[in-house]
């Protein structure tokens, strides 16, 4: 399999109705991409479902990949798929609707 070749399929785990995102890797070192760069890359190609690449976890074979590992470590081979799981969404910031003062007396 040729260097350009090399891809990834990443499937957002809590919407099982979006098809998989194919993510096409730089052609240098393959294998040896660490989990928290390709956070990275999910999050750029991404972006309205993974704002920040923070906020996620990866999942392959059933395992929780750790930032500080790569791609060889967890055996991830070409075409293979990644499941992306969010840790949570920061709360939207809410405002509270103006008090009529004359109204709240009544």
């Amino acid at each position: 399999m040729s260097l350009s070749d090399w891809h990834l399929a990443v499937k957002l785990a809590d919407q099982s109705l979006t098809p998989k995102s194919i993510l096409r890797l730089p052609e240098t070192e393959l294998g040896g991409y660490s989990v928290s760069f390709l956070k990275q890359l999910i999050a750029g190609k991404l972006q309205e479902s993974v704002p920040d690449p923070e906020l996620i976890d990866l999942i392959y074979g059933g395992r929780k990949l750790k930032d500080d590992q790569t791609l060889d470590f967890y055996s991830i081979q070409p075409g293979s798929t990644i499941h992306v799981l969010r840790k949570s969404w920061p709360e939207p910031d809410q405002k509270p609707e103006p008090v009529d003062k004359v109204a709240a007396l009544r």
